[in-house]
């Protein structure tokens, strides 16, 4: 039942699960190091499915919201990366590119579930 709720939500529940996604990522993004931490590897997938989680549930809970989804969600990404680097953090445009990705894949996902939700 929970996993249903998730890939099919209600509209209300898409709208809490899409802002609670949002103040997670602002949170995971935003918060200030004390210091610059070089950290080995990649972290565009965590771009790729925070982005992508992000948009799934408004837009499979309705066609309606796609477009306003959509540019909500690339300018969170952009912003993040545009304030990042005052908060002692770097601001990447590679990241913001797995954002991007992430949100059509989310998009693309989002429209198989409203499918087989009709």
């Amino acid at each position: 039942m929970l996993i249903r709720s998730f890939l099919f939500p209600s509209l209300k529940n898409a709208i809490i699960l899409t802002i609670t996604f949002v103040v997670i990522i602002c949170l995971g993004t935003l918060t200030p190091l004390p210091q610059k931490i070089d950290v080995p590897g990649s972290d565009k997938w965590h771009h790729f499915v925070a982005f992508a989680a992000l948009v799934y549930p408004l837009a499979s809970a309705s066609k309606r919201y796609w477009l306003k989804i959509i540019i909500f969600s690339l300018l969170l990404g952009a912003s993040i990366e545009i304030i990042q680097p005052y908060v002692n953090r770097f601001g990447e445009m590679k990241d913001f590119f797995a954002d991007s990705i992430g949100v059509f894949m989310g998009i693309l996902l989002a429209a198989i579930a409203h499918k087989f939700r009709l």
